[in-house]
């Protein structure tokens, strides 16, 4: 048999076994084929495929899934998508869709190296969690940012990042609010912020006014001015010692205070929109009855 004929054979014995295999597979295809509902894929094309499980499902598929077949799913879950999203997933669902609070993440910490004491040197796994382990850090402040990234590492919108300050820096024209840079923080110093919001209070140290100064030059020494001028009351501190701004109250008042919270503060930690506190801010002078009181004050603190 000359070569001619082997590659007739051989062509026309690989094209039937091709054919064989083709229509094989084509037949189990069918066979096993699982209907799509074309409202998931519907919605599935509107979602912003983030994967990220801020909507507490597996990712942006399982929640097309779910809040498809799902009546109790809410078609507001999608955090990074934002209204825009939700309403798109609403029309395709039918359902009513629920009111979109916009977040952020802020990081109440303003504790930079150039402020924030060090006390040891961690030689370790260069992670927050693995630093908080080894005694709480190496900052002489146990309740401030590592500045080792876990939330950097997690965020899936390239937000977040370690700046030359040595702690964690937002972009807010990235940051969705999607929450799970919240959840690895082992400090919780990250919490979720109104986009909207008017005033910013970036430390969450407890102790003593003279413990705080101790540790960090900008800390909160708790003196309590910003509540006493409050005209909204918006701002107290909680069951932890630590100072909370309720957003809402604070938002519904309005400009007419004049933010006087920032201007009371005498380290800075509550402040404007992107500023940050000024560790050589000049303290207002007093007269010696108002230094006596505050220093009793700070000591009661």
């Amino acid at each position: 048999m000359d070569l001619l004929h082997i590659a007739l054979w051989g062509g026309l014995g690989f094209t039937t076994r091709g054919l064989f295999f083709g229509i094989a597979l084509a037949s189990a295809a069918r066979k096993f084929h699982v209907p799509v509902n074309p409202q998931v894929e519907e919605v599935r094309e509107n979602l912003p495929a983030a994967n990220c499980g801020a909507c507490c499902f597996a990712g942006c598929q399982t929640y097309a899934e779910r809040v498809v077949d799902d009546e109790n799913v809410s078609p507001s879950l999608c955090t990074p998508g934002g209204k825009v999203v939700a309403i798109d997933i609403s029309r395709i669902t039918k359902k009513t869709m629920v009111e979109i609070k916009e977040v952020v993440a802020m990081l109440r910490c303003s504790g930079a190296d150039s402020v924030a004491r060090e006390q040891a040197e961690y030689d370790g796994i260069h992670t927050c969690l693995g630093a908080n382990l080894a005694f709480g850090g190496s900052k002489a402040c146990k309740y401030g940012c590592l500045g080792l990234g876990d939330c950097v590492r997690v965020c899936s919108f390239d937000a977040m990042k370690i700046g030359a300050s040595g702690i964690v820096e937002i972009d807010y024209t990235k940051c969705t609010g999607c929450g799970l840079c919240l959840d690895v923080c082992p400090k919780d110093c990250l919490v979720s912020y109104p986009r909207a919001y008017r005033v910013a209070l970036t430390c969450q140290a407890k102790g003593k006014g003279k413990q705080v100064k101790e540790t960090c030059t900008v800390g909160c020494v708790r003196c309590q001015a910003c509540i006493k001028k409050c005209p909204a009351k918006a701002i107290s501190i909680d069951a932890g010692g630590i100072l909370t701004i309720d957003h809402k109250a604070c938002l519904a008042y309005g400009p007419g205070c004049e933010e006087i919270c920032v201007t009371v503060c005498p380290t800075d930690i509550i402040h404007h929109p992107g500023q940050q506190p000024d560790a050589n801010k000049p303290k207002p002078k007093k007269s010696a009855k108002q230094a006596g009181k505050t220093e009793a004050e700070e000591e009661a603190a």
